[in-house]
């Protein structure tokens, strides 16, 4: 039931205050958050790792001392349309599901709440950009009403598809759900490690010099993989890097790291990064060596994953944004995250209005007039410059 209980709003731009909050924010996160990307340590690392200059405007509503909801923004130049604020996390690291962090009963005037915080602060920025919002968390909706009724223009756009599964209470019956194509791969890998030596197995790094290890190969392959294709790869940027570092020890420390591998004695051959959130597990990103392609180690994994996430109590899989095909074969829905954009009264918000307005009519008129063969050909080139900026999670 929503409360009506007033509360207390307050901003936050210095990031060793944001930093003090973990205590608070984890006890909220634990009944408010399933999403890796929104917890405090993940934010955390990426405002330490890659943004240590980011302009904080961390927004956080309280009952008495209890914090019961938080909005974590950050402002930033953008070329050519203006000072921007985002939800911090956003960027190379690809998160999704992001949102307000609320305690059910108060989320309505959390909504409120920032929405009013935000109008008040209207002339030091000129684009809110709320990006990866789900779109039936109904915080898109709630802030396009505020401030459309405030007078600002706004627009909301799909920014994200994730192929998702309801996982049953047993991996058999998983199994059974699944087409007879997919049943006979995992089938076939299965049969496939049952005949390799002892030595190879499939495990859960479940300490630190093991999980470390673990992501250190990883990163190996998956560079491996997109040099071979002439792109840099997730992990270039030995920032990005340094995050994942720190992020893993982090998680394995909290609960909230799952991180298996598929090995033939000390040797890595594939590695799976997960978390798990709640009743929710999720994919981060899988890679293996291209020596050992055949042997179909992306699928054996991936069954595995399942398996151990339902044997968890797991209720969610959740393989987060990309249009990789096999996808699809695992999962039994889709969820949808949004971009919502407000614009604000002065000129730069009027100018990148008009520009953001002039390209979504581009693209409608491409999509009436350009051939469909040529569609499909611009999508191909356009997943591959997007692969090249280091969003793609999956090398499977």
């Amino acid at each position: 039931m929503p409360s009506t209980t007033p509360l207390r709003f307050e901003w936050i731009t210095d990031s060793g205050r944001f930093l003090a909050l973990r205590d608070d924010w984890n006890l909220l996160a634990a009944s408010a958050v399933d999403t890796i990307f929104l917890t405090h340590a993940w934010l955390a690392n990426w405002l330490q790792e890659l943004a240590p200059e980011a302009d904080l405007h961390v927004l956080t509503a309280r009952e008495g001392e209890r914090l019961v909801a938080a909005l974590p923004l950050f402002g930033g130049q953008h070329t050519g349309t203006g000072r921007h604020w985002r939800i911090m996390g956003t960027g190379v690291l690809t998160p999704n599901h992001l949102d307000i962090i609320s305690d059910p009963a108060f989320v309505g005037q959390a909504r409120t709440g920032f929405a009013d915080l935000l109008l008040e602060e209207s002339a030091n920025w000129d684009v809110l950009e709320f990006d990866k919002l789900p779109a039936d968390s109904g915080t898109v909706e709630a802030f396009a009403s505020a401030f459309a009724q405030a007078g600002l223009a706004t627009s909301r756009s799909e920014s994200a598809v994730c192929y998702v599964c309801g996982l049953p209470p047993t991996y058999e019956e998983y199994l059974a759900s699944r087409s007879k194509n997919t049943r006979k791969k995992i089938g076939e890998t299965r049969r496939w490690l049952v005949k390799q030596p002892e030595s190879v197995r499939l495990a859960l790094a479940d300490t630190e010099e093991a999980s470390l290890h673990a992501l250190e190969s990883l990163e190996r392959f998956h560079q491996e993989r997109w040099a071979a294709k002439g792109y840099p790869g997730a992990f270039a940027d030995p920032r990005v890097v340094r995050f994942h570092d720190a992020e893993v020890r982090a998680a394995l420390t909290s609960g909230n790291l799952r991180m298996y591998t598929l090995s033939d004695g000390d040797e890595i051959l594939a590695v799976s990064y997960n978390y798990r959130i709640g009743a929710t597990a999720q994919a981060y990103l899988t890679s293996f060596d291209s020596n050992w392609s055949k042997a179909s180690p992306g699928v054996l994994l991936r069954a595995f994953v399942i398996e151990q996430s339902i044997a968890e109590g797991a209720t969610l899989f959740d393989w987060l944004e990309g249009a990789e095909s096999y996808k699809k074969a695992w999962c039994t829905h889709e969820l949808t995250d949004l971009r919502l954009r407000v614009y604000g009264r002065n000129l730069s918000g009027r100018v990148a209005h008009f520009k953001h307005s002039s390209n979504v009519t581009a693209v409608r008129l491409a999509r009436r007039w350009i051939s469909p063969a040529l569609r499909e050909r611009a999508v191909r080139l356009l997943t591959r410059f997007r692969s090249s900026r280091q969003t793609a999670r999956s090398d499977s």
